[in-house]
Order: C-alpha cells, then sequence, then structure tokens
C-alpha cells in the first residue's frame, strides 16, 4: 500500500465533501428526465417525440465533448476545466429555465450536458491528484455513490413536487444560482493536487495535445478497455433508464405510482453497487476479474428476466436490484486503463472510456426502441418486446466481456 500523509487525506476529505454537494446538483440535471418528461408533457403540450429530443440533448452533448474536455483536464488542469465547464452548463440551466419554446429547451439541455459532461473524470483525476494509487477508486466511487445517489433521489418525487408548487423556471433558476456557486467556491478552494506533488503535465502545445489525444484512441494496450467501456453504463441506461417503467407496468402489471417505487430502488441499486465497487476494487486481486464476475452477473439476471420476462414481481424486482448493484463498474475500468497510460494523459484516456459507453448508450437505446416499435407493429405481446430488450443487452454485455478477457492486468514489461 501507498504512504497517505494525513494532511493529504484530510485534504482530499474536504474537497470531496465540496465536490459531491456539487455533484448532487449535477445529478438532478442527469436523472430528471422521468419527472421533467411528465411536466413538459402535462404543462408545456410539448409531444413524445419533442419530449424524447429534450431530454436526449444533454445525453447527445455529453458524448460530443468528452474528447475535447480530456484534451483540457491534460492541458490546464481537472479544476479549472470542472469551474469553465460548469459555467457553461449554469448558462444551460438559465436558458432552460426560461425557454419558452421546444429548441430553447433543447439548446438548454445541450449547454447543460456540454458543461457537465466531464464532472465525473474530474473527480476521478483531483482524486488521482491527491490519493495513493490504491485508493483513488475507492474515494471516487464513495463521492458518486453517495452524491449521485442523494441527486437521484431529489430527482424524483422532491423536484416533482417543487415543479408543482413553483413550476419550472423558478425551479431551475434555483438549480442554476447552487451550481454558480458551487462552481465559484470550487474555483477559489479546489487544487488538482497538493502544492508539492499532484500530477504532473507536459508543457504541449495544442497541436501536440491533439497529437497525444489521437496516440491515446490509437494505442493497441487500451482497445479492449475501450470495447467493454461500451457497457459500463449503456446496460443500465437502457434498463433502468429506460424500459423498466413500460417493464413493470406493462409486464408486472403494477401502477405507475408503484413503477416509480420500483425505478426508485433500482436507483438506490446502482449508487450502493457505486459506492461497493471503491473498496471491492482496491483489495481485489485482479481488476479484470473483478469487471468480469460483474459482467458475468448482469447477463445471468437478465438472462433469467429474458426467459421468464412474466416472473413475479417478488422474482424480477431482486433480480433488477442485484442488475442495478453490479452495473456501474466504471471506476474499475477507469483505474485498469489508468495503469497503461502516463498521468499526464490519463484525462484523454478516461474520457474516450465515457465517449465509448456514452455511444453505447445511443447503440442500445436505439436498438432497443426499434425493437420494442416492431413487436408493437406486429401485435405482439409486450412481454416478448422485453423478452428481446433483454436479449439485445445480454448480446452486447457478452460481445463486449469477450472482447475484454484478452487485456493484460498491466503493462508488458520491455
Amino acid at each position: 500500500m501507498s504512504e497517505w500523509h494525513p494532511d493529504d487525506r484530510r485534504a482530499l476529505r474536504n474537497i470531496l465533501i465540496l465536490l459531491g454537494s456539487f455533484f448532487v446538483i449535477v445529478q438532478i440535471n442527469r436523472s430528471a428526465g422521468g419527472v421533467l418528461a411528465n411536466y413538459l408533457g402535462s404543462h408545456r403540450g410539448l409531444s413524445p417525440t419533442d419530449i424524447g429530443t429534450v431530454m436526449g440533448a444533454m445525453f447527445f452533448a455529453s458524448a460530443l465533448v468528452q474528447l475535447p474536455t480530456g484534451l483540457l483536464f491534460d492541458r490546464i488542469g481537472a479544476k479549472r476545466t470542472l469551474v469553465a465547464m460548469g459555467l457553461v452548463a449554469v448558462c444551460g440551466i438559465v436558458l432552460f429555465a426560461v425557454a419558452e419554446n421546444t429548441w430553447a429547451l433543447v439548446t438548454g439541455r445541450f449547454m447543460i450536458g456540454l458543461g457537465h459532461g466531464g464532472v465525473i473524470t474530474a473527480v476521478y483525476l483531483i482524486a488521482m491528484g491527491w490519493a495513493p494509487p490504491d485508493r483513488v477508486a475507492q474515494a471516487t466511487a464513495s463521492l458518486v455513490g453517495i452524491a449521485g445517489g442523494i441527486g437521484g433521489v431529489m430527482a424524483t418525487a422532491p423536484l416533482e413536487l417543487l415543479l408543482s408548487e413553483v413550476g419550472l423556471t423558478t425551479t431551475f433558476l434555483v438549480v442554476a444560482a447552487l451550481t454558480l456557486a458551487f462552481t465559484i467556491v470550487i474555483q477559489f478552494t479546489v487544487r488538482d493536487g497538493p502544492a508539492s506533488g499532484g500530477v504532473r503535465r507536459d508543457p504541449e502545445t495544442f497541436a501536440q495535445s491533439l497529437a497525444g489525444l489521437w496516440e491515446v484512441i490509437r494505442m493497441p494496450e487500451l482497445r479492449r478497455i475501450y470495447v467493454m467501456g461500451f457497457c459500463f453504463t449503456a446496460p443500465f441506461m437502457t434498463i433502468g433508464g429506460l424500459w423498466a417503467g413500460p417493464y413493470f407496468t406493462d409486464v408486472q402489471g403494477l401502477s405507475h405510482e408503484q413503477a416509480s417505487l420500483a425505478l426508485l430502488i433500482m436507483v438506490v441499486a446502482l449508487h450502493v453497487g457505486t459506492f461497493l465497487y471503491g473498496p471491492l476494487e482496491r483489495f481485489a486481486a485482479s481488476r479484470k476479474r473483478l469487471i468480469l464476475w460483474a459482467v458475468a452477473l448482469e447477463v445471468a439476471c437478465l438472462g433469467v428476466l429474458a426467459i421468464w420476462p412474466a416472473a413475479p414481481i417478488y422474482v424480477a424486482g431482486p433480480i433488477l436490484f442485484v442488475f442495478g448493484c453490479v452495473a456501474p463498474f466504471f471506476v474499475v475500468l477507469a483505474s485498469h486503463a489508468r495503469g497503461f497510460v502516463p498521468p499526464h494523459r490519463a484525462g484523454r484516456a478516461i474520457t474516450t472510456i465515457n465517449l465509448a459507453g456514452l455511444t453505447g448508450v445511443f447503440v442500445l437505446q436505439t436498438a432497443t426502441g426499434g425493437a420494442i416499435d416492431w413487436v408493437q407493429t406486429t401485435g405482439g405481446a409486450a412481454e416478448t418486446g422485453h423478452r428481446i430488450v433483454f436479449g439485445l443487452v445480454i448480446a452486447a454485455l457478452t460481445l463486449s466481456a469477450l472482447a475484454y478477457a484478452g487485456q493484460p492486468e498491466k503493462p508488458v514489461e520491455r
């Protein structure tokens, strides 16, 4: 185990508390899709297509911004990038709050996605600057698990209550004010690492930075990790973030209120898993085997539901809870990737994994949506459509894991 100076430990704890508070606000924007969809439909009269465009704009922007932010992380540092992009997000939240038409709403959400697309990577890199290598994943997972869980819960019933009481404009102007306040505090209190150390960056020109990005993307040592990155978030976002609601109502026969509670439990499971991956990564003998076991559990859970989609809720519910717990293995995959790149290019490597993951969300959600549409137009049963959804996610997980299984644990010494 690496030595960790008590002053650095205390400094990182204080930084993580601040970044965690900021991440709660970020997570409200990320997790508010279900509540906002209902509000925009009932109060603004948006069509399902318009709602989908508004909600999807943030994730599209988050994918688009991954590689540019990777350059910024390695060139100007995690804190400066986080602050600069945070100001973009503030502008987006304000625009979303005051928007009077669909395209203003879309533009606002797009700017929020640009501004918040690199938050988790920034947290990871700041933790990397302060903590020993064997503690980075635990620190990051603890923050994302606890703060993300709080933000995810606040984006459900509390947000719905606030919208019904004061409306969208006031609600999101408050969110914008809180985001701005935390961004300012981060600017004046957070550093990328101790004054005597931290992550050191080479004085690269912009052309050299671009060349370094292309080099990281092309690294043979990372290709299998990028393939696995395709499934670090897509399976849960496809099941828990898109089709679990219709599954609970159409196949399980739950009411909308009961389905909302079931979805909330899945969100809790996701953040419980995120929190647990920190200590698991620290003590696991092999990061690769830890991820492969997680994928095997995901496949087993979805396999049961693909074979038996109409399983009673007391069977399907716990299965989906376990699926949610094992799904968020990003911090372990990021730690595995970090061992193959120098510290001054870690940001580019991690944001490339993020790009693969967000691309996976788009591909899987689009493919499963097409499958559901096909079943409905051909008059098939609802459980048939969800059986295909589970099968497509299983296929993506299996193919990614088969490619990743050949990944070395560590760089080969030459």
